[in-house]
């Protein structure tokens, strides 16, 4: 049977198809397709400020790019192309209805205070070599396809986080490298923010921390979960980012999102650098205000060889901005070069220290690989690190996840969730056991990501971790002194075998048993027997 034309289902197309039309075109042009990411989040960047009315112009060529007649005869050029150069080139006077892209220029990778300079920097995005490098038809043709087809008027705002993540795993998959891109879900960020051991009733005024923040998206979901939760409207997000361009997009998702009720963006510091030989924010907020919760992801197995001797250097003055390790000889302890997970949470856990001092609470749930927390003998560096960790009396639990809760790698992973009240004992929890499981099956899995935490599952592990009482094979409570590593799998184990029964033990059950069944005859209107 041949069906008619108008029965022809047409496949509704997604933003990532218009994206591969892009692709087309650079493809075309002899672009190495391992760059076609960054070229094409540099227009979806400038699009999200046009559709979100934080430009004055806008990238409809055939209506004068949607200015008034005055203003687009200042800019006109003879062509297309050298129009919208122009435009790029004095893009830093085109803002409108900005809130916080204007921020000290020692947080920026230049020193322009004017965040939409960096739309065109050889930091962050070249947007004018971008352009230069597209013959005048075929730029007609990219600014079409996000003229009429990229559109993110309707896009969900609470979606803005997760474009990146979209754009960058289409790219990296098309040119095969998948390389430290480990995503953190939602109900990641919910379950960390939940077993923070913050309570943030009676609060008017957050301030949250990642140092390792990407484009913001942990940022924005934990402002979003205690504005939704406590009601809190004025929350200030900081964060610190080493990568130009997602520095420059973690920006904009700030300054076009929302929390309930406000329509101003989302109150923001964000700092251009490497955490780990400049940390931006070692001394709080302007060395006065400290950090309600610190919240991070950082990433895994990624070497920092190449500032050994600058981080050294930090780690023996006098005002370190680590936890300082050091062996029995007095010589600095580091972690293995190949890997900087742990000079992350010594750079959290110094700011604890010195937030502490200043009499101030403070909180950190971090994700770690799951090496970390037992890899190594009880003489390695690692090991050396740990202790010194737990000795801080700050790690107050460990939860190691299920498998399958990122993207694109089903790699096992651990959260720590620090507090500065100190204590020698910390609570693990296994989410995976062979009794009980405290994860979901997602019900959008995408890639290798296949589990996720449902708010029973929240509620569950939070009480497990909460409550003082040990629940056989899934929580356990153990005592920091003295160790050197946590091996959650080998505490928590299989309930495999029948405990030991004494006899009595064993008669008291019986007992309990019969009596059961007896009340469950006399009660059962099949055998004729009522009690009396």
């Amino acid at each position: 049977m041949t069906m008619m034309p108008d029965m022809i289902k047409i496949p509704k197309k997604t933003l990532g198809d218009y994206y591969w039309a892009y692709s087309d075109i650079l493809r075309d042009i002899g672009i190495n397709e391992s760059t076609y990411d960054q070229r094409i989040m540099a227009f979806m960047a400038l699009k999200l400020l046009i559709d979100n009315d934080k430009l004055q112009f806008n990238l409809e060529y055939k209506n004068n790019f949607g200015l008034d007649e005055s203003t687009f005869q200042q800019y006109q050029k003879e062509d297309t192309k050298s129009t919208f150069l122009n435009l790029i080139q004095n893009i830093e006077k085109f803002g409108k209805d900005l809130n916080y892209f204007e921020q000290d220029s020692k947080y920026n990778p230049d020193t322009s205070t004017n965040i939409l300079t960096y739309l065109n920097h050889y930091k962050t995005f070249e947007l004018e070599r971008y352009i230069q490098e597209l013959p005048n038809n075929y730029l007609e043709n990219v600014l079409d396809i996000y003229t009429y087809k990229a559109n993110f008027k309707e896009y969900p705002k609470e979606q803005y986080k997760d474009l990146y993540e979209t754009t960058i795993s289409r790219m990296k998959k098309l040119s095969g490298d998948l390389t430290g891109q480990h995503f953190t879900q939602k109900s990641i960020i919910h379950l960390m923010c939940e077993l923070s051991a913050f309570d943030a009733s009676g609060y008017d005024k957050l301030a949250i921390y990642d140092p390792a923040c990407g484009t913001a998206s942990m940022l924005m979901e934990s402002a979003y979960y205690f504005s939704k939760k406590y009601a809190i409207n004025n929350i200030e997000v900081y964060g610190q980012e080493l990568h130009g361009q997602t520095w420059l997009l973690a920006k904009i998702f700030l300054e076009i999102s929302s929390l309930d009720g406000q329509s101003q963006g989302i109150k923001n510091t964000i700092a251009f650098g490497n955490t780990l030989t400049n940390p931006a924010f070692a001394d709080g907020i302007n060395g006065n205000d400290s950090f309600d919760l610190i919240i991070a992801n950082p990433p895994f197995g990624v070497d920092w060889k190449h500032n050994y001797d600058e981080i050294i250097q930090n780690m023996q003055s006098k005002k370190s901005n680590f936890l300082v390790v050091k062996d029995e000889k007095s010589r600095i302890v580091t972690p293995k070069k190949s890997d900087g997970q742990f000079l992350f949470m010594q750079h959290i856990i110094n700011l604890m220290q010195s937030e502490k001092k200043r009499k101030k609470k403070s909180h950190a749930a971090i994700i770690s690989s799951s090496t970390l927390i037992s890899t190594g003998s009880a003489t390695s560096s690692e090991a050396k690190i740990r202790q010194a960790i737990f000795n801080t009396g700050f790690l107050s639990a460990v939860l190691e996840q299920s498998n399958a809760m990122f993207t694109n790698t089903d790699i096992s992973s651990h959260i720590w969730f620090l507090d500065s009240d100190k204590s020698d004992n910390i609570k693990i929890v296994k989410a995976d056991t062979k009794e009980t499981e405290l994860f979901s099956h997602h019900p959008n899995p995408k890639d290798k990501m296949k589990n996720y935490y449902s708010p029973k599952n929240i509620k569950d592990i939070a009480r497990y971790i909460q409550r003082k009482k040990d629940y056989d094979y899934i929580s356990k409570t153990i005592n920091s002194k003295d160790r050197y590593e946590i091996n959650i799998s080998n505490e928590i184990g299989f309930k495999d075998e029948m405990e030991d029964l004494s006899f009595d033990e064993l008669t008291n059950e019986l007992n309990v048993l019969m009596k059961e069944m007896c009340e469950e005859v006399q009660n059962n209107p099949l055998f004729g027997i009522k009690q009396l």
